[in-house]
């Protein structure tokens, strides 16, 4: 289940936050651990698990290990 997500997910413009902590998880997953992940890619592990734990949002060193960039987008409020 996760891998085909994760395959959508990427085919997408935009991710929401909830995507990208998706996208983390099933890294993690594959990898074995949060720490196997974080010593393959050189992220830090402490803010892996913050920001897994929602204690701290994404960091950009996170982004850079999962290949994605952080952007601002702008949409008309719903009324």
């Amino acid at each position: 289940m996760p891998n085909r997500n994760l395959k959508r997910m990427r085919q997408r413009l935009l991710l929401s936050a909830e995507d990208v902590i998706e996208i983390l998880h099933a890294e993690i997953e594959k990898a074995g651990s949060q720490t196997a992940w974080a010593r393959r890619t050189g992220a830090n592990r402490t803010s892996l698990n913050l920001a897994l734990t929602g204690r701290q949002p994404v960091t950009q060193s996170l982004l850079d290990a999962l290949g994605l960039e952080r952007v601002v987008a702008f949409t008309p409020r719903r009324r």
